[in-house]
């Protein structure tokens, strides 16, 4: 078998792993969810580094690694969507920097509440790679449909009602009316004095809908699955298109109008799994004089196996044609196997990446950690 059969057999061997695990399904549609005001904030910082020093060779014979950083903010009410992002990455070589790439944006979204989720919306994005003339800027101004929700208070509603139907405290399931309260009311935390307050108001709901009476177990129980920490889940979908300028070019040369279309989607699968799909495309106003443009996608597919461990595929693609016909195109293929250990996550993973020029695929197996700073 090849290289590139190795690596492909690789990562199938992990997905196959995991796969094959089951998963309870909710009753619920968890998009049926529409939650009055999402606040999520993640800030993470992954490290490794790899190094061989074979006994039979005069030189360190691998000495490389990786260190990168991610922001996300994300605020959504219902006439106003904000959302601020960032990623760094930094390769190392010799324990020295080889390359650094980077790129952040944020962009607003104003629904109009005639024809919500219709919306006009203005983004600010920058990216920067030290294999560049200098770092890029682009400004985007438009229209778009659609609504991307956080529909985690409704999972968590759920995972409250079976951990009562577990402990027989519920001889029936709640109603999805029900469930729907319960989980506005968790979506409402932070306007509640303590979570003793929240827990008091979901007991209140749980007793009207079932005319059981919670013990003093039951009651922590619903605090523990408020307490325990989830990946965030979200459901919907955006399309947008708009018309930008650079700012700044990366590769110099005239600034330009851009035409831009972009489209994102979201959706948990389940209580556990939530896959998510990502593509924008951008060209020059005059494309058909020049033929350039700058195509980004992506799509994820994530599943929790238990309380401290989840698996991650992920496929990304860029392709870049410049105005004096030049295309370069690049292709990654991940899978991650991470185990939460609180605010440190330990992740093995196992990656395909391909580029233009490359003679094949290179392949990469890793373990990692990354450390959650908010």
């Amino acid at each position: 078998m090849g290289k590139h059969g190795k690596g492909v057999g690789t990562c199938c061997m992990l997905a196959v792993c995991v796969i094959g695990l089951p998963v309870l399904a909710s009753s619920i549609d968890l998009c049926t969810f529409r939650s009055p005001q999402t606040d999520l904030t993640t800030l993470f910082m992954t490290f490794n580094y790899s190094y061989v020093d074979l006994p039979d060779t005069p030189h360190v014979d691998v000495s490389s690694g990786r260190v990168s950083a991610s922001f996300v903010h994300t605020h959504d009410e219902p006439d106003f969507a904000l959302s601020v992002s960032g990623n760094a990455e930094a390769s190392l070589d010799h324990f020295r920097f080889d390359s650094v790439w980077g790129d952040g944006s944020i962009s607003s979204r104003f629904y109009v509440p005639e024809a919500e989720p219709a919306f006009a919306f203005a983004e600010l994005t920058g990216n920067y790679a030290d294999a560049a003339a200098q770092p890029g800027m682009e400004f985007r101004m438009g229209a778009g449909y659609g609504r991307l929700t956080d529909v985690s208070p409704l999972a968590r509603a759920v995972r409250i009602e079976t951990a009562l139907l577990d402990a027989f405290v519920l001889t029936d399931p709640l109603s999805d009316e029900a469930l729907r309260a319960i989980g506005t009311l968790i979506a409402q935390e932070a306007e509640f004095s303590g979570i003793g307050e929240l827990v008091s108001e979901i007991e209140s709901v749980i007793i009207k809908e079932s005319g059981e009476v919670l013990n003093t177990r039951a009651l922590l129980s619903i605090a523990e699955q408020i307490r325990t920490e989830v990946v965030s889940q979200q459901c919907g979908w955006i399309t947008q298109f708009g018309i930008g300028y650079e700012l700044v070019r990366r590769f110099g040369g005239t600034r330009m109008l851009l035409l831009s279309l972009s489209s994102d989607m979201s959706r948990p699968l389940s209580l556990t799994s939530q896959i998510g799909v990502h593509a924008d495309i951008s060209s020059p106003l005059m494309m058909s004089t020049s033929g350039a443009y700058a195509l980004t996608a992506s799509t994820a597919y994530s599943r929790r196996l238990s309380e401290t461990t989840r698996w991650v595929a992920e496929y990304a693609l860029q392709r870049l044609r410049q105005t004096t016909g030049i295309t370069t195109t690049g292709e990654t293929l991940e899978i991650q196997l991470l185990f939460d250990l609180g605010r440190v996550d330990l992740t093995v993973s196992g990656a395909l990446s391909r580029g233009t020029g490359s003679a094949g695929w290179t392949e990469q197996i890793a373990a990692s950690v990354r450390v959650d700073l908010l």
